[in-house]
């Protein structure tokens, strides 16, 4: 009964996370969603056989098997020496653990290189278009943790291609992906979201604990496209939208676009010109998005061209310091690796993803402790940019 009560309980505390982007047909976190494939999943990291797996999970072995072939077309279980193995990293128990407190170490070096930059952190705050209007408890969140630190130092780690190169061609994607037990603390606390739509960026990033995000990229697209295909229900429309032909797909896609685009270049106006009368349909609209408050002032900042390349500079300064720092402790990190029983099957840069996502969440969780930096009102932070 310990085994059984064992493998169900740990497919159950699962959590899958990835880093790139992913198509809706093969997506990792809806096949995932499936009790009996995170069990087959955790029970071929563990080394377990098909007839184990099925007999701890209480199911036949033909519809382990049935379930198998999915997940190997989906490119979420392969072969490797004979063997089969998850086809992602996953780190359970002690494991995690290990990985963690290597993090925590790493983490309180990169606060510290942020601490000794400091004044570069400040002067590129005041060189900001938004530094004129949002203090710099909510840029500089955005600088630091979800461009210099996240996405930006993610690109920097694919360009230098040596630790962690560009993330793989996958069935449903491109992206790497880990798989860790008990919740958002073990995957990488902070995360960022985005997208573009027309001539428009937006994005989130933080670190609450759970995610429910309102403004777009989130949840408040969702309800936009879900109101295209009358739907009321967010995951009805989404399950309508995925077996739409292609076609049909690029329709609805094009109306989504033209929505936006109306709704933001209303927006833009009004962040302009604060005199701008809006139109009270868009107005909901961006209230519901969080972008208006109750009196109609702008609430996401709108970062240009400028700011972007601005940006950039940043993330170019401080990207040289912490692969230095990366570099100083490879040995420590490619021992940590190893210890890992996902080494058997899984490769190095996918665990340095996962595990750098976890020093990121630690730095900025110093940065934060150390009053450097501020937790977003909402636990998390939202902003535009222009194309």
């Amino acid at each position: 009964m310990g085994l059984v009560r064992d493998l169900n309980e740990r497919a159950a505390r699962l959590n899958i996370i990835i880093a790139g982007s992913c198509c809706t047909e093969y997506d990792p976190y809806e096949i995932l969603r499936d009790h009996v494939r995170r069990g087959i999943v955790v029970g071929l990291h563990l080394g377990y056989s098909v007839e184990s797996i099925a007999g701890l999970l209480g199911v036949s072995k033909q519809d382990v098997e049935d379930h198998l072939g999915y997940l190997r077309e989906a490119d979420l279980v392969v072969e490797r020496d004979g063997r089969l193995v998850p086809g992602f990293f996953i780190a359970l128990g002690e494991d995690v653990v290990i990985a963690k407190d290597l993090a925590r170490s790493l983490g309180v070096e990169l606060g510290e290189l942020y601490r000794a930059n400091w004044d570069t952190v400040l002067e590129t705050y005041n060189r900001l278009s938004a530094s004129q209007r949002y203090p710099f408890s909510r840029v500089g969140f955005v600088l630091i943790g979800a461009y210099s630190l996240d996405m930006g130092m993610l690109r920097k780690f694919a360009e230098e291609g040596r630790i962690m190169p560009e993330a793989p061609v996958r069935k449903g994607g491109r992206y790497y992906m880990w798989g860790v037990e008990d919740g958002m603390e073990n995957l990488g606390r902070y995360g960022m979201h985005s997208a573009e739509i027309g001539e428009y960026g937006f994005a989130t990033f933080g670190g609450e604990r759970e995610r429910r995000r309102i403004p777009p990229p989130d949840y408040s697209l969702l309800r936009l496209l879900a109101k295209i295909l009358g739907e009321e229900n967010i995951s009805k429309a989404l399950e309508k939208y995925v077996k739409l032909p292609a076609r049909e797909r690029e329709t609805i896609n094009k109306r989504l676009e033209d929505m936006v685009t109306r709704i933001m270049r209303e927006y833009e106006r009004k962040y302009q010109d604060p005199s701008y009368e809006i139109s009270r349909e868009v107005a909901e609209y961006l209230k519901e998005w969080l972008y208006l408050d109750e009196n109609l002032n702008p609430q996401a900042p709108i970062y240009t061209k400028e700011d972007m390349r601005i940006i950039d500079e940043f993330i170019d300064h401080m990207s040289k310091h912490i692969l230095k720092t990366i570099y100083k402790n490879l040995d420590r990190i490619q021992s940590t690796f190893r210890k890992m029983r996902a080494s058997e099957y899984a490769n190095f840069p996918e665990f340095f993803c996962w595990l750098y996502h976890l020093v990121f969440s630690e730095a900025i969780d110093y940065l934060i402790k150390e009053q450097l930096l501020k937790e977003p009102l909402h636990g998390y932070e939202y902003w535009v940019w222009k194309k």
